[in-house]
């Protein structure tokens, strides 16, 4: 059943065609329904190429989440499909595997590290020009640590609070992701380092500091897990740095803005 608040905002279903928001877009998105069946396109000879492509991007989507995944503490900081564009990501670096057959290609991130660099959980606003001071970052992958210096904050002058909030926060997140090779049965899909990320030492959130005056540098020291050392071949180690904004919630805790903050990969190694 179709929902109208005017005839430009409608959604829902109307005959063949369907109409629904989408977070980041503020049109309304519509399109045809139809097209072959599931079991059609599972058992017909003529859809050997779209399920050799419908693996592949299974692949992408699987992937795309073990990265978003791995910086899970910042996706509140997201304020459009994030998940979209990193399957898009997957998908150009799947493409560039020539040895693998059509439906089984790998998504080789540890061959195309720099696709992610700089990569920004929010469209609206960018990390540098909401936090307009020096971010000096290095990661080190033989021990597997991370540093991160930030300036001092003048508020007044270098702090960009776009939604007039009371305090802020600084985050960051040390993180792996692994290549992803695509097996024969989407059941046989192993991550062995999904989300791989130390809870204690590899993330960090700064106490809530008040958006007026001057706030101290900071210097941020993050570890990831050596579980196995040296690091394998196959990881692709993430560091992110956000900021994001928050007000005074349920028993006087000040609790985080939803898109109210914005971040980004600022190194991979």
């Amino acid at each position: 059943m179709a929902r109208m608040n005017n005839f430009t905002q409608m959604t829902g279903s109307m005959a063949n065609v369907s109409m629904y928001r989408m977070h980041g877009h503020d049109d309304v998105i519509i399109r045809m329904k139809g097209g072959p069946s599931k079991r059609q396109i599972k058992t017909k000879p003529q859809f050997e190429k779209v399920r050799r492509n419908n693996s592949e991007w299974a692949g992408c989507a699987k992937m795309g989440s073990q990265i978003r995944m791995s910086f899970m503490n910042m996706n509140r900081m997201e304020d459009y499909p994030v998940s979209g564009a990193l399957n898009a990501i997957c998908k150009q670096i799947q493409k560039l595997d020539t040895e693998g057959e059509h439906g089984r290609r790998g998504i080789f991130m540890t061959r195309c590290k720099e696709a992610l660099l700089g990569f920004s959980f929010s469209r609206k606003q960018v990390l540098e020009s909401v936090l307009r001071v020096p971010i000096e970052t290095t990661l080190d992958r033989v021990t597997g640590i991370a540093q991160i210096e930030i300036g001092a904050v003048n508020t007044d002058l270098y702090l960009y609070n776009f939604r007039k909030l009371p305090y802020y926060r600084i985050v960051a997140n040390l993180s792996g992701v692994c290549d992803m090779i695509i097996p024969e049965n989407e059941k046989q899909y192993e991550h062995p380092y999904y989300n791989y990320c130390d809870p204690e030492l590899g993330i960090y959130e700064s106490e809530w500091l008040p958006t007026l005056g001057t706030q101290d540098a900071l210097h941020i020291k993050l570890y990831y897990p050596m579980t196995q050392n040296p690091i394998p071949d196959d990881v692709t180690l993430l560091l992110c740095v956000g900021i994001e904004f928050g007000k005074k919630g349920y028993g006087d805790l000040t609790e985080p803005v939803k898109y109210a903050g914005t971040g980004k990969i600022v190194r991979v190694g």
